[in-house]
């Protein structure tokens, strides 16, 4: 065999080759998954908002809260001036006091009774006509008998306001005359009472 003498290949200088950047690409799922500046605003914009509501919303309990106090206030007062006149009203409606204005206004009282049967008109006991005699009970000095001091500050209903009105006919009395009837620019007409 022969030997022949065998060229090594020649080497060129290498060149370095230009590096490079490389960078990791991500995935679409990496991608959606990293956190974005619009949802942290979102999310402290959000937080803000309900910040907001509360104060809001306290704002408005406390406010109910003083309604609440003030229209209890207004219940208690209102209570107690209902209890102050029914207190007046149940002086003015005593016995006593309507009794001495049916005097002041000139009734008497009668202790006779008697009775009318409608069914056919017939007077049932034997009556006696009143006289001015037989009105209430005073004692010397004009007053009744038993004051009540509840009425001591309460005036009489005066019988000439009563009265002032013009007299109009009205049924026979049992004597032959005729009654006369008040008549009230303001009300109901009522008869004169003797």
């Amino acid at each position: 065999m022969s030997a022949l003498p065998v060229e090594a290949p020649r080497r060129h200088p290498v060149q370095p080759a230009p590096r490079r950047h490389l960078d990791v690409v991500s995935t679409r799922v990496q991608k959606k998954a990293r956190p974005k500046a619009v949802y942290a605003l979102v999310t402290v914009a959000g937080l803000f908002a309900i910040l907001i509501a509360q104060l809001l919303l306290s704002i408005m309990v406390s406010d109910g809260a003083y309604q609440i106090s003030s229209l209890q206030q207004e219940q208690k007062e209102l209570s107690r001036d209902q209890q102050s006149l029914t207190e007046q009203l149940q002086v003015l409606e005593s016995p006593q006091h309507l009794a001495a204005n049916a005097q002041a206004l000139g009734m008497v009282t009668n202790s006779s009774t008697a009775y009318l049967r409608l069914s056919d008109g017939t007077v049932i006991g034997k009556p006696v006509a009143a006289t001015a005699s037989s009105g209430i009970r005073t004692g010397t000095d004009g007053g009744p008998l038993i004051p009540n001091q509840l009425l001591a500050s309460v005036g009489l209903t005066p019988a000439s306001s009563v009265h002032s009105a013009t007299p109009t006919a009205g049924a026979p009395e049992a004597n032959g005359s005729s009654t006369s009837v008040a008549s009230s620019d303001a009300g109901i007409p009522s008869p004169i009472t003797r």
